[in-house]
């Protein structure tokens, strides 16, 4: 079974991180697909930062993502797990980058963003639903991986997405000292 249809069914929980092959090679692609999905996305967005600074940005998170669940497997005692949940992590993680692909360029800008009732108002609701789509898939991932219930897996999530854009805003301000929108 190729590892797209994997990741594919990885997003529908029909499939966890033990379902992934082992080893390094398995990373390697997923984390090739997770930064091809990563540079489309900022390519849409048409980060302010330009192409170098959002490559650091998305390798940052690529490496937060490893880190912290590396780290947290570890501390778990699940050393021999950690290849196959990175796989699943970053396969998963690019798989829902492709649903929200469509999402992400009908970003309502400008004059359009006060539409609060309207079309900004549906696309907040399905940016709201597509993050804790993501929030379920990751806290499958941990849980499976971690051995623990799936309330803990959904704030062990939550604890790297909150890790990860704390260590972008760092890194975003530090790239772009002028007005980013970011509060001080």
């Amino acid at each position: 079974m190729s590892l797209i249809r994997l990741f594919f069914q990885l997003i529908f929980l029909r499939v966890g991180p033990e379902d992934m092959p082992a080893g390094t090679q398995p990373i390697y692609i997923a984390l090739g697909f997770y930064l091809l999905v990563g540079i489309l996305l900022d390519q849409v967005v048409a980060s302010e930062a330009g192409f170098g600074a959002g490559l650091l940005l998305l390798g940052a998170d690529a490496a937060v993502l490893a880190l912290y669940s590396a780290g947290l497997a570890m501390v778990w005692g699940h050393r021999p797990r950690i290849p196959q949940m990175l796989t699943a992590l970053y396969g998963a993680t690019a798989m829902l980058g492709l649903v929200a692909w469509p999402l992400v360029a009908m970003q309502p800008t400008g004059g359009e963003a006060v539409d609060v009732d309207g079309a900004v108002g549906l696309w907040s609701m399905l940016m709201i639903a597509l993050f804790a789509w993501n929030l379920v898939v990751l806290g499958q991932i941990y849980r499976r991986t971690l051995g623990l219930n799936a309330a803990i897996g959904m704030l062990i999530a939550l604890g790297y997405f909150i890790l990860s854009s704390l260590v972008y805003m760092a890194l975003a301000t530090q790239m772009l000292p002028g007005d980013t929108g970011l509060p001080s």
